[in-house]
């Protein structure tokens, strides 16, 4: 009957002296080793089916094993397939000892995971899509606007805490209804989403870019000072107007107005009060003529146009 269960047991099941040559193989064994029999197997090692380095690992495992008398127990071994595919096998083995209790050989016991693993990788890749998801812009694929909130309120935070600085910067697009009302919203569409791909190319890798609204973008620059800030934000607005954007329709010319905020020059100044302040400055900078950065100060009336 142990025979029986032994032969018939989908995972597979083997001993192995302790020169880690197989003794006994089942069903299982046979068929996920590619072979007829288990006649093909048995006095043979590792070494004749896998690659040297995997054969190795799976020889010093069983070698310490004999040398400890220590259990591996549930450990994941990844084999490549010929067909370049990876086989996923969570193995368990044991020493087979004698009756005086010493060490002869190993037992091994190993379960085919591998659709499980395969499962696992899809659940992996689909809950990073959907918080992708939850926190981007569909169209731009920037921060969506609760995420670059959440950036900037965080940011605020750190200042505080740390009395570091940070720069924001609230954008419009020029004249967008224009566009929308000439060309149609997918081509909008596309307008925006290359003014986004410009702007990810601009700053740097720790900046946060968000689309705030419909052609509102907002930007957190940690670490940004004063003496920064307007070349920064010049150079935001040059690589959008660069050139004519490519689309469906041809060549579109567009420009961003953008207002720029030092926190660090208000006094910790809460997320309501640097919107509030941004966007003046965003409306300033619209009255000068549009394609421009205008600064906004402590003192409203104070504003720097670039």
């Amino acid at each position: 009957m142990l025979r029986a269960v032994v032969a018939n047991l989908p995972d597979l099941i083997y001993v192995k002296d302790t020169e880690s040559r197989f003794l006994l193989a089942n069903q299982g064994l046979v068929d996920v080793m590619g072979v007829t029999s288990a006649a093909d197997i048995l006095g043979k090692t590792d070494f004749d089916f896998y690659p040297k380095d995997l054969a190795t690992g799976f020889y010093e495992d069983e070698q310490e094993i004999l040398r400890t008398g220590e259990r591996l127990v549930s450990q994941e071994e990844h084999i490549k397939e010929p067909n370049g595919q990876t086989r996923c096998i969570l193995t368990t083995k044991v020493p087979l000892r004698d009756d005086s209790g010493q060490p002869i050989g190993v037992i091994g016991i190993g379960r085919n995971i591998t659709a499980l693993k395969d499962v696992e990788a899809e659940l992996r890749t689909t809950r990073e899509e959907l918080k992708f998801k939850a926190s981007h812009d569909s169209l731009t694929s920037l921060l969506n606007r609760e995420a670059i909130s959440e950036m900037l309120i965080r940011e605020l935070a750190r200042n505080a805490r740390e009395n570091s600085c940070t720069t924001v910067l609230l954008g419009d697009l020029d004249h967008f209804k224009n566009v929308n009302d000439a060309y149609g919203h997918p081509t909008g569409d596309e307008v925006l989403a290359e003014v986004a791909r410009r702007l990810l190319a601009t700053v740097r890798a720790y900046d946060w870019v968000g689309r705030y609204g419909g052609e509102e973008f907002l930007l957190v620059l940690p670490g940004c000072i004063a003496s920064e800030a307007m070349t920064r934000a010049g150079q935001l607005r040059e690589a959008v107007s660069a050139s004519p954007i490519s689309t469906a329709q041809g060549l579109i010319p567009i420009t961003i107005s953008l207002g720029v905020l030092v926190t660090q020059e208000w006094e910790n100044p809460t997320y309501a009060e640097v919107l509030r302040q941004v966007d003046i400055a965003l409306y300033a900078a619209k009255a000068a003529g549009r394609n421009c950065c205008a600064r906004a100060f402590p003192k409203v009336s104070a504003l720097a146009l670039d």
